[in-house]
C-alpha cells in the first residue's frame, strides 16, 4: 500500500471521524444515536492516537503522537475547571462545594504535568527529536492562556455581579502563567532551550495577533454590510388609522371583559 493511501485510511479517516461523529451526537435526539456518535468520535480519537504505531513513517503521526500526550493533561485541566466553575455560585446544575478542592487539585495536577513537558523527562519526542508540533503548542497555548484568564478577569469585574473574589483568582492565574513564559524564555527546558522558545512564542504571537485582527475585521464587515442592508430597505408602508366601527368594536369588548359580564365576544 502506498504511503499516501495508508496516511489517509489510518490517520486522516480517523481525523475525520471526530467531527463527523461529535456532530451525529449534537444533533440525535435519541439516547442510541449519541450514543453511536460518541463511539464514532472515540474511534476517531483511538485511529489518530494510534498513528505513530498505523503509520510511522508519514509527516501526520507527528500530530497523533502529540494528541496522546495531550490528553492526559488536558482531561484534568478541563475536569478540575468544569469542578471549579460548577461548584461555585452558579443558578444551575450546582456541584458540592466539596468538589471545588477537587477541581483545584485536579487542575493543579494537569498543569503540572504540562510544566513537566517542558523542563522535565516528559517533552513528547518522536524518533529521537522533539515533536515539533509540541515548539509550536506550547508557547501558544502559554500564551493564549494568559491573554483568556486576563480578559475573563477584566470582564468578570466590569459586568460580573459580586465577582471580585473571582476576577482575583483570574487575575493571579493569568500572573502566574505570565511568570511561566517568562521562565521559559530565559531558561533552557529539558529538550528545549530558551533561544527555540523565544522564537516560537513570537510566531505564536504573530498568529494570535493576526487571527484577532481578522476576526475583528470581519466582524466589523459583517455589521456593515448588514448597516448598509438595511439602511437600502425602503420605509414600510403605514397602515390606516383605525374605523369608528372598529373602534367601537373594540370598546364593545374591552366593557365586556373589565365589567365582568358573561356575554362571549
Amino acid at each position: 500500500m502506498e504511503p499516501m493511501t495508508q496516511a489517509a485510511l489510518w490517520f486522516w479517516l480517523p481525523a475525520a471521524l471526530v467531527p463527523f461523529g461529535a456532530w451525529i451526537s449534537l444533533s440525535s435526539k435519541t439516547t442510541s444515536t449519541t450514543t453511536f456518535g460518541r463511539a464514532v468520535a472515540l474511534l476517531g480519537i483511538v485511529g489518530i492516537v494510534s498513528s505513530p504505531w498505523t503509520v510511522p513513517d508519514s509527516p501526520s503521526s507527528a500530530a497523533g503522537h502529540l494528541l496522546g500526550f495531550l490528553l492526559g493533561p488536558a482531561a484534568l485541566l478541563l475536569a478540575g475547571i468544569y469542578l471549579v466553575a460548577f461548584s461555585g455560585n452558579v443558578p444551575v446544575g450546582r456541584l458540592p462545594k466539596s468538589d471545588r478542592r477537587l477541581g483545584v487539585m485536579s487542575f493543579i495536577i494537569g498543569f503540572v504535568w504540562f510544566v513537566g513537558m517542558h523542563w522535565w523527562n516528559l517533552t513528547p519526542a518522536l524518533n529521537g527529536e522533539v515533536n515539533r508540533y509540541w515548539l509550536v503548542f506550547w508557547p501558544t497555548f502559554l500564551l493564549l492562556l494568559t491573554c483568556l484568564l486576563s480578559g475573563s478577569a477584566l470582564s468578570l469585574r466590569m459586568i460580573g455581579d459580586r465577582r471580585a473574589t473571582e476576577s482575583n483568582v483570574m487575575w493571579f492565574a493569568s500572573a502566574f502563567v505570565f511568570l511561566l513564559i517568562a521562565l521559559a524564555m530565559t531558561i533552557d527546558g529539558r529538550a528545549v532551550d530558551a533561544e527555540t522558545f523565544r522564537y516560537h512564542l513570537w510566531l505564536a504571537g504573530a498568529d494570535l495577533l493576526g487571527t484577532a485582527v481578522g476576526l475583528s475585521i470581519a466582524i466589523l464587515v459583517f455589521g456593515f454590510i448588514i448597516f448598509l442592508h438595511e439602511r437600502a430597505l425602503p420605509e414600510p408602508d403605514s397602515i390606516e388609522p383605525p374605523t369608528e366601527e372598529e373602534f367601537e368594536q373594540v370598546s364593545a369588548i374591552v366593557a365586556a371583559n373589565i365589567g365582568g359580564g358573561g356575554e362571549d365576544e
